[in-house]
């Protein structure tokens, strides 16, 4: 059987985050004197490394205050995980689907804007560690939409872009799927929009994780043969 490769982005396609994201780009800027961000502001950002996200988000800060609302973001997930209540919440299927794919032989990558700690962080909570093949993030080299963290994907599992595809809920995941001659799989469920997915070139968008999966078993006749 041909080797697959399923490559997922973390926030807003497996993990619902966009409350605790909002909420630590609020507290953050607010410790450093900058304006809340509203949501909409903040979904545009999300899937880009973080430094390279708060750029974005306030262009008008410098480089020392850029820095300064980097780390107070970093504290506010630090207090909410700190908080016996808090609770990071999968999309319903997400799980299920991850499971049936390391049942069936495929390979999972990973690829977020998160830090290292934040990778390691969601594979102990969830219980990942097992899952995933290869993750990368933030940390290890370029942002999204730069493919490297697909490329690395590929090269470190030895599979070709042919037997890849990328799942993720951002534009920039797609950007960075067509720049790895990926298959780039859109989901509707988190920050950016149908019409935002499609305009970044996806190949395809789904609505749930059952749709997914149908995606994903239409990909593994298409690779066996």
């Amino acid at each position: 059987m041909s080797l697959k490769l399923a490559v997922f982005d973390v926030d807003g396609t497996l993990v619902d985050s966009r409350g605790p994201i909002l909420q630590a780009l609020i507290e953050g800027a607010s410790a450093v004197g900058l304006a809340a961000p509203s949501y909409e502001e903040a979904r545009h950002i999300v899937g880009l490394s973080l430094v390279e996200a708060l750029q974005h988000l306030r262009p008008e800060a410098d480089a020392a205050l850029i820095d300064a609302y980097a780390h107070e973001y970093k504290q506010a997930f630090l207090r909410f995980h700190a908080d016996p209540d808090f609770r990071e919440i999968l999309y319903p299927g997400a799980e299920a689907t991850l499971l049936r794919l390391k049942a069936e032989g495929w390979l999972i990558g990973m690829a977020t804007g998160k830090s290292r700690r934040g990778v390691n962080r969601v594979l102990d909570v969830f219980g990942w560690r097992d899952l995933f093949d290869a993750t990368y993030c933030g940390d290890d080299g370029p942002s999204k939409p730069h493919p490297f963290m697909v490329t690395e994907n590929m090269r470190v599992l030895g599979v070709d872009a042919a037997q890849t595809l990328m799942i993720g809920d951002a534009s920039f995941d797609m950007r960075m799927a067509r720049e790895a001659r990926a298959y780039a799989i859109g989901v509707s469920w988190g920050f950016h929009t149908v019409e935002e997915l499609d305009a970044a070139g996806a190949h395809q968008i789904v609505h749930d994780f059952n749709e997914l999966d149908v995606a994903l078993n239409a990909f593994e006749a298409r690779a066996v043969a």
